[in-house]
C-alpha cells in the first residue's frame, strides 16, 4: 500500500461509506485519522507498535494507541470517538483487533456515558411558532428558515436527514415525513416514516406553496425539500447551510439550541403528552428503547407520579388530613 498505508485505508474506507456520514462528519474523520496515523507511526518507531497497517495492527497496538491517548490527558469521551472511529476502519479492512481488544483489556476500554440533555424550553418552542405564523409567505429566506426549524422540532429529524429529505417524501395530508437517507444508511440504518406534530401544519402548507413556485421559476427539477437554489450542483444544503438557517431563527428569537435538541423536544414531548416510549423510539429511528431514555427522552417524575396515582385512584388531596408543621428535623408528629 505503499509508504502511507493506513491513509490509503482510510480513504477507502471513507470513499465506501458515501452519503451514509454526513459532510461534516465524513470531513472531521478525515482529521480525525490523519492525526491517527501520526500518532502510530511515532508509536511504531518508538518500538511501542508492531505495524500502522488497519489490515495488519493487533490488539497490543490498539492497547498503545489507546494508553498514548490516556497519557495526554484526553478524556474518556474523546478517546471513545477515536477507539470507535479506529474500529470502524479496521473492521472495514477486516480485522477485529479493535473488538478483541474490548474483549481482553477491559480496564482500558474509555467509559463515557453522556447525561441526557435537556429539551427546548416550551415558552422558546412556542415562540418558534409564533414568528414562523408571522412570516409572510414571499419572505423566502426566512419561511424556508423557519420551515426547517419548525419540522425539526415537529419530527425529530436527524441533521443528516433533513436536508437530504426529497419534496416528495413530505406528505402534509397524512401528517407525516419519511426519512429516506438516515444514520447509518446502508448498513444498520432503516428508511422509516416519522409522524409529523400539528403545530407544522400550518407553515408546511405556506412553505410548499412558496417553495414549488420558486423551484419551478429557479431551478425546474429540484427534488429537494429544502432547497439551495445555488443555480449548479445537486440543489441541497450544505451543513454551513443548514447552519445558518438554524441561526437566522436563534438570532430573532434570542436563544441558543442546536437542531438535536429539536429532537429530544420532539421526544420529551411525545413521551409527555402520553405516547409510549415503544412508539417514540420508533419515530426517532432508534434500535432500542434504551437509547432513547438514556439519551433522549423518558417520563418525567410529574408525570410517573400523576399515572401512578391517576391508576391507584388516588384523589388530588384529602380534605381531612393535613401536612404537620415541622419545627424541628428531630421532631416528627402524626397526621390529624
Amino acid at each position: 500500500m505503499g509508504r502511507y498505508p493506513f491513509l490509503t485505508c482510510a480513504k477507502k474506507f471513507l470513499s465506501a461509506r458515501g452519503q451514509t456520514y454526513a459532510e461534516a462528519t465524513t470531513k472531521e474523520l478525515r482529521r480525525r485519522y490523519r492525526r491517527m496515523e501520526k500518532d502510530l507511526k511515532m508509536l511504531v518507531q518508538n518500538g511501542k507498535a508492531t505495524s500502522a497497517n488497519p489490515e495488519k495492527m493487533s490488539v497490543e497496538d490498539v492497547l498503545a494507541y489507546i494508553s498514548l491517548l490516556k497519557s495526554r490527558g484526553l478524556k474518556e469521551k474523546a478517546i471513545g470517538h477515536n477507539l470507535t472511529a479506529l474500529k470502524n476502519l479496521l473492521d472495514y479492512m477486516g480485522n477485529p483487533s479493535v473488538q478483541r481488544f474490548k474483549a481482553k483489556y477491559t480496564f482500558a476500554v474509555p467509559k463515557s456515558r453522556s447525561p441526557r440533555l435537556p429539551a427546548m424550553d416550551d415558552r422558546d418552542f412556542q415562540t418558534i411558532l409564533r414568528k414562523a405564523s408571522s412570516i409572510d409567505s414571499l419572505d423566502w429566506k426566512r419561511l424556508r428558515a423557519y420551515s426547517l426549524v419548525v419540522l425539526a422540532l415537529c419530527t425529530g429529524m436527524r441533521n443528516k436527514e433533513l436536508p437530504l429529505c426529497q419534496v416528495c417524501d413530505l406528505h402534509i395530508d397524512e401528517m407525516k415525513v419519511k426519512a429516506e437517507h438516515v444514520k447509518g444508511e446502508g448498513t444498520y440504518g432503516q428508511a422509516r416514516e416519522i409522524a409529523i406534530r400539528p403545530e407544522a401544519r400550518e407553515i408546511l402548507v405556506k412553505y410548499i406553496r412558496a417553495r414549488n413556485k420558486l423551484v419551478a421559476e429557479k431551478s425546474p427539477g429540484n427534488l429537494s425539500l429544502f432547497p439551495a437554489l445555488r443555480g449548479k450542483g445537486d440543489g441541497y444544503l450544505s451543513s454551513n447551510g443548514l447552519e445558518n438557517m438554524k441561526r437566522l431563527v436563534e438570532s430573532e428569537m434570542g436563544a441558543k439550541f442546536d437542531l438535536r435538541m429539536c429532537r429530544r423536544t420532539y421526544g420529551q414531548k411525545a413521551i409527555d403528552e402520553g405516547v409510549s416510549t415503544e412508539a417514540v423510539s420508533q419515530l426517532l429511528g432508534h434500535s432500542t428503547t434504551k437509547t432513547t431514555e438514556d439519551y433522549y427522552c423518558r417520563m418525567r417524575q410529574d408525570t410517573a407520579i400523576r399515572e401512578a396515582h391517576n391508576v391507584w385512584q388516588v384523589p388530588k388531596s384529602y380534605p381531612d388530613a393535613k401536612t404537620p408543621k415541622i419545627e424541628s428535623r428531630f421532631e416528627v408528629t402524626g397526621y390529624v
